[in-house]
Order: C-alpha cells, then structure tokens, then sequence
C-alpha cells in the first residue's frame, strides 16, 4: 500500500457507524502520522423538507454538525494526531465525499457501514458502497462489528 498522508473520514450525526468510522480513522491517522479531515455532509434532501416544517431546524442541526466536528477534532489532537481538519459540507453525502477526496487530495477515505436493512439499501443505496465504487483512492468501510479502541 503507498504512504499514506491525507485521511477524509465521514461522520454524521448519530453514534454507530460513523463513530467507529473516526476512531479508525484516527488510528490509522496516528500510525501513519497523517493529516486527519473529519467531514460532515449535511444531506440537502432531508434538510430540505425539514426547513419547510422548521425555519430554524436547519440552523439548529448545523450548529449541531458543528459541535460534533469540534468534539472530534479535539479527541483526535488529545490522541496525538497532529495535523486535524474539519469541514462541513451540505450535498448528497457521496458526491460531497468523492469531491472532497479530489480537493483535498486524499489518500484514504474513512466510511462507517451503516446499519440499514436489505431493503433500505436496495431502494436507497448504500453511500458507502458508492463511495467504495467512485472513489480515486483507498477505501475503507468501518463495520460496526469492528473492534475499534478508544
């Protein structure tokens, strides 16, 4: 496997996948004295309809993507990464994951497998899997089954 120097890791709002997603990130980062980002990709398709119903949920849900990246960013420098980034995007999470791997020149991509049913990935997708198949770098999917050390 060549060097690698840049990690883009995504990360959402729930604990679960994405959680184990940055902790292996993080570890990957520190064992390989890696720049770590830490993106959140707001889904422009549920924000979209949720700012109908709530003029002020969007600004409460960024604030807390915000919040979030912060909270990572702090344990992933109080692990020793040293060089950490955050970025928070709204888009279609896999088209903003694979534009940010060519702007950031990424070596390795960090995504959480989520826990969706059969049926959910076969009408909806997987973004993982998407990310997997478009990709210009590694690719790794984090199962939730993974052991993953805080």
């Amino acid at each position: 496997m060549a060097q690698i120097n840049r990690i883009l890791v995504g990360v959402e709002a729930l604990e679960g996948a994405s959680h184990d997603a940055f902790y292996k990130a993080k570890e990957l980062a520190e064992e390989n004295n890696a720049t770590l980002i830490i993106a959140f990709v707001m889904d422009k398709n549920g924000y979209a309809s949720l700012e109908r119903m709530d003029p002020h949920g969007f600004g409460r849900l960024k604030n807390q993507a915000e919040s979030r990246l912060k909270a990572y960013k702090e344990k992933a420098e109080e692990n020793g990464v040293k060089d950490v980034e955050t970025v928070l995007e709204v888009g279609i999470p896999k088209k903003e994951m694979e534009n940010l791997c060519e702007k950031y020149n990424i070596d390795m991509i960090v995504v959480g497998e989520t826990g969706s049913s059969k049926v959910d990935r076969l009408f909806l997708g997987n973004t993982a899997k998407a990310i997997q198949k478009k990709a210009k770098c590694d690719v790794k999917v984090v199962s939730t089954k993974e052991t993953v050390k805080e």
